[in-house]
């Protein structure tokens, strides 16, 4: 599911797709890595699997290494694809090729996957899309003019 179907071209309005979640899913799938509210069920793999099919040209997830523990398996690997679609991280498409490295932890019950955690490295991908010579980091987010105020005003004491 994770190294192969990322890439598949299954439109998310297909009922191929619902027959996929089906499948693998259960009906109260609960994706953490989704805000609170739209993080449940068909509803949130919908919208997941359309985002993905608006931002990336040619995803893909390398499984570097795979692990199971009771009811949980942990994915360690890497995503790539080309920015191509809507805006991400507030820069428009580019058409830049990006990649991160990331870790799932998918809870499985009764053989489907009912929970989703992801820990994965944004900036990164951030930093390969940002124009050159742009501010990077927490520094791009953040009223770096007060930071120098409070830093000139800490010097001078």
């Amino acid at each position: 599911i994770w190294g192969t179907d990322l890439g598949r071209r299954v439109h998310p309005d297909s009922p191929e797709f619902r027959e996929h979640f089906d499948t693998y899913y259960t009906q109260d799938y609960w994706n953490h890595a989704s805000p609170e509210g739209k993080d449940r069920g068909f509803e949130n793999a919908y919208y997941v699997r359309k985002a993905f099919k608006e931002l990336f040209a040619e995803p893909r997830f390398k499984i570097e290494m795979c692990a199971a523990d009771g009811d949980l398996v942990f994915i360690k690997g890497h995503f790539s694809g080309i920015h191509h679609g809507s805006t991400l991280f507030g820069i428009p498409a580019t058409g830049i090729a990006v990649s991160q490295p990331q870790v799932h932890i998918l809870r499985f019950r009764d053989g489907k996957i009912s929970e989703h955690f992801v820990v994965r490295d944004d900036y990164e991908m951030y930093a390969q899309m940002a124009p050159t010579g742009e501010d990077g980091g927490i520094l791009n987010f953040v009223d770096t003019e007060k930071y120098k105020a409070d830093l000139e005003a800490s010097q001078a004491k």
